[in-house]
């Protein structure tokens, strides 16, 4: 499902950020997204690199809940140093 990262090659990523934007507790996002509370977390904090399926969740998750905002969020805009 992911691979757990140990210090070295960790991803950055802009989900904390955009989640604290837009109001959302984790586990309001892990609702939205269907995806665990604690692989929310340790993404955030680049313990953990979710599968791209996972990833598109949070991403689906994040503009569900942020749906009355004009935004809508790309993979880029949250994992910008990835490739989709």
């Amino acid at each position: 499902m992911f691979k757990y990262l140990q210090g070295t090659g960790v991803k950055g990523n802009n989900l904390k950020k955009i989640r604290v934007n837009l109001g959302l507790t984790i586990t309001e996002l892990s609702r939205h997204a269907n995806v665990s509370s604690k692989v929310i977390s340790q993404t955030e904090r680049g313990l953990i690199d979710p599968t791209l399926v996972t990833k598109n969740k949070i991403i689906n998750g994040l503009n569900m809940a942020g749906a009355s905002t004009p935004k809508k969020w790309e993979f880029s805009d949250i994992f910008p140093n990835e490739e989709s």
